[in-house]
């Protein structure tokens, strides 16, 4: 029984159980990783491919390497002792990840001014998941070559294959459906992690009690070759209790790690759903919504329902333009700050629906921000739902755009056309974008360009406050006249009052430069990404200009001089 059981860890089957689980873990830590990283430095395409091609690049060496290494050197002790260090090196990752990404940042941001969110992220990429990926790429030429030997199978190195496919198929599923969803990012590296350390330990701990039971039965050996046996089995020993301690700190430290390590006396909340990281703050008697750690904030309302300070103020003079009891849709509801406003604050008799995509967003706006309960609000894709739909609006909110992103199926002509669709006629469509820059060839601009080339009648206002632009259009066949229904709207509150006038003193006419932004070539990530270099730059001028004064000492003490 014991000699059956001791053999197993050299049977073909332990290596395609490795095999499996070596493919559930790659693509676990892959689908976390982009979740980590997204939190930071947004979830646009141009994240998601360098994710990708780090982790590429790194099992092609990987692969490369362990296929050299099992010709050479074959090591089954080797290759294990490996896994547990990956697995060790991935169950860290959560808490010191939020360190390295936040250190990187820092320093990219005092000495790059040109796609700081691409250098940002690829480095930190190359730093957190490199290494355990080269291990783990070179485990398959590994295997192949330990279950074969100098004989040349297709069954084994298509079942491994296989078994390395199936699992990777696994590891897509098990992150964005079940881990992250239900226990978070940081214990899903952890359960991913530790999986792949248990296989190392697993064989090691069989290995020790096999040898130890095989020298027993064997007292032929010479003193040298005993010797040699020694020395290699206490350093397999040192270094598979000192990967074993790395690994149980890392479980013990990354579990339940907060994305936040700084300012984080605010928080209230913090959770994940499919979709997002979830972080509200409250400040006095304001509650703050935000999907990312670095860049802006999505939602933000008062307790009493009082005026934000923020966009959302401007936004409520959409009612003062149509007719009475308006049809309002709102695509990208967030947390309902606009919705809330309408209801609670203008106490506007209206019907909404709102649509929000993140199911958990929507609970939490019910549990923080106090929807009203008689808001229809849908869980869907924005563009999804007016596809659905057959329903006009007088007034069509168009919020989906974050400070770091925006949906490219809801920034192309064909998308504005489906918004056109769905308006009455004296309707009103407004958007909220919050990645203005100056650059010519922003985000901003396409998406204005490509609007106005459905809507024609479409007019720009620059919040005072923060990075934000308001959008605001009418169909060509209205009758209304958008600028001067703006110009005319008074309110007996003169804190609301005050909100029109600057609105009023600032909104100006767009100009058309001619871009346009279709289903088929849309580049809305490269241009969020232009914009996004653009705000971090204008806030980080200051602090370059103090480093390059008074160095590195200068601009500590001017960060924490507070």
């Amino acid at each position: 029984m014991k000699e059956s059981k001791l053999s197993f860890i050299h049977s073909k089957v332990y290596y395609f159980i490795t095999e499996l689980f070596v493919g559930i873990a790659l693509m676990g830590v892959e689908m976390s990783a982009s979740r980590l990283i997204s939190t930071y430095f947004s979830s646009s395409q141009v994240v998601w491919t360098l994710i990708i091609g780090v982790i590429m690049i790194s099992m092609a060496i990987g692969n490369y390497w362990g296929g050299r290494q099992a010709d050479k050197k074959p090591s089954y002790t080797r290759l294990y002792l490996e896994l547990l260090f990956a697995g060790a090196y991935i169950t860290l990752i959560p808490f010191f990840g939020r360190f390295i990404i936040a250190g990187v940042s820092a320093v990219f941001a005092l000495f790059v001014t040109s796609n700081l969110v691409i250098w940002a992220s690829l480095m930190c990429c190359l730093i957190l998941f490199v290494p355990p990926l080269l291990f783990l790429g070179k485990v398959t030429p590994s295997l192949v070559k330990y279950s074969m030997g100098e004989k040349v199978s297709g069954k084994v190195i298509g079942s491994l294959e296989a078994l390395n496919t199936i699992g990777s198929i696994i590891g897509t599923f098990l992150p964005t459906f079940l881990t992250i969803p239900f226990i978070g990012t940081s214990n899903s590296f952890v359960l991913f992690g530790a999986m792949i350390s248990l296989l190392g330990i697993i064989y090691i701990v069989g290995e020790f009690i096999e040898n130890k039971q095989n020298s027993n039965k064997n007292t032929e050996k010479n003193e040298q070759n005993k010797k040699e046996i020694k020395k290699a089995r206490i350093k397999t020993s040192i270094l598979a209790m000192f990967y074993s301690v790395l690994l149980i700190l890392g479980i013990t430290i990354s579990m339940n790690a907060s994305f936040i390590f700084w300012e984080d006396k605010t928080i209230v909340k913090e959770d994940e759903s499919i979709y997002n990281y979830l972080k509200i703050d409250k400040n006095g008697k304001q509650y703050s919504f935000s999907t990312n750690v670095l860049f802006g904030v999505q939602s933000t309302i008062n307790e009493d329902d009082s005026l934000t300070g923020m966009y959302y103020d401007y936004l409520l003079i959409s009612p003062f333009l149509v007719k009475e009891n308006p049809n309002v849709l709102i695509l990208g509801n967030g947390t309902g700050t606009y919705a809330t406003l309408m209801k609670n604050y203008l106490k506007i008799d209206c019907t909404i629906t709102a649509v929000e995509i993140d199911q958990k967003i929507i609970d939490l706006s019910y549990e923080y921000f106090h929807m009203s309960k008689d808001i229809n609000v849908v869980c869907d894709d924005g563009r999804n739902f007016l596809t659905r739909t057959n329903d006009k609006y007088d007034i069509i909110l168009v919020d989906a755009y974050s400070s770091i992103s925006a949906p490219f199926q809801m920034t192309t002509v064909e998308f504005f056309n489906h918004v056109r669709d769905h308006l009455s006629n004296d309707g009103i469509m407004m958007m909220n974008i919050n990645m203005v820059s100056t650059d010519k060839d922003s985000i901003n601009v396409a998406l204005c360009d490509t609007a106005f080339s459905v809507f024609k009648n479409l007019y720009t206002f620059k919040v005072p406050s923060g990075s934000g632009m308001e959008v605001f259009a009418s169909k060509e066949i209205s009758n209304l006249n958008l600028l001067d229904k703006i110009q005319a709207v008074t309110s007996p509150r003169s804190e609301l009052n005050a909100v029109f006038n600057r609105l009023k003193s600032g909104i100006t006419p767009y100009v058309d430069s001619g871009i346009r932004l279709y289903d088929d070539t849309c580049n809305v990530e490269i241009r969020s990404i232009k914009a996004l270099d653009g705000i971090i730059n204008a806030e980080l001028e200051y602090y370059r200009a103090v480093f390059e004064e008074k160095g590195l000492k200068g601009l500590m003490e001017e960060l924490f001089k507070n």
